[in-house]
């Protein structure tokens, strides 16, 4: 049964709301950049990055709770991971997807809201500081909001130390997201 939520975690997370998003306006967004939240924003405006970030934080939120159903300790971290896999390289649309903040979001929203509100203002606030103090004039090095999410990402990290599942779950998906930024700063979507 968990091996099964496992799996189910990574087509849900296979779902990139950004590709469909911009399949409506008919463009291909794994053109010229990564089809997650920020890159639709960036290509179709913020309202549609808006709608693709809320749907991704809700698939995040979904496999949450399918992970209440599951029994094994191993499920929890592997749920999560599989969840971000799944965003990150989507089956359904030959590997090639976003960046893997959004659904990481959702996921440790629904289990740890405060923490993970904290995290994500903490990170937002990080991106508007590196933004306006660095990116706004020089434009070039990591973006914002992936600058802002290593902070988030190491304050959870940090906060979650002592409650093992919660914290490999974390590890396991910032290891994901961080591969996923190297791969996409060596301009391979």
């Amino acid at each position: 049964m968990d091996a099964l939520l496992v799996g189910l975690a990574y087509l849900i997370g296979s779902v990139p709301f950004g590709i469909v998003a911009g399949k409506l306006r008919g463009v291909d967004l794994t053109q010229r950049d990564v089809p997650g939240a920020s890159g639709t924003f960036r290509q179709l405006g913020p309202a549609w990055g808006l709608a693709v970030a809320l749907l991704d934080i809700l698939k995040g939120m979904l496999v949450a709770y399918l992970s209440t159903f599951a029994h094994a300790p191993w499920a929890l971290p592997l749920m999560a991971t599989a969840l971000v896999t799944g965003h990150n390289w989507p089956l359904y649309f030959g590997f090639r997807g976003g960046g893997g903040i959004a659904p990481t979001v959702g996921f440790f929203l629904w289990l740890l809201p405060q923490l993970t509100l904290t995290s994500v203002a903490l990170g937002l606030g990080v991106a508007a500081l590196y933004w306006q103090l660095y990116w706004k004039r020089a434009r070039r090095g990591v973006y914002p909001i992936p600058a802002g999410a290593v902070v988030g990402y190491l304050y959870a990290l940090f906060a979650l130390w002592g409650k093992p599942q919660a914290f490999w779950a974390l590890l396991l998906v910032s290891a994901v997201v961080a591969l996923r930024g190297v791969r996409m700063s060596q301009g391979k979507w």
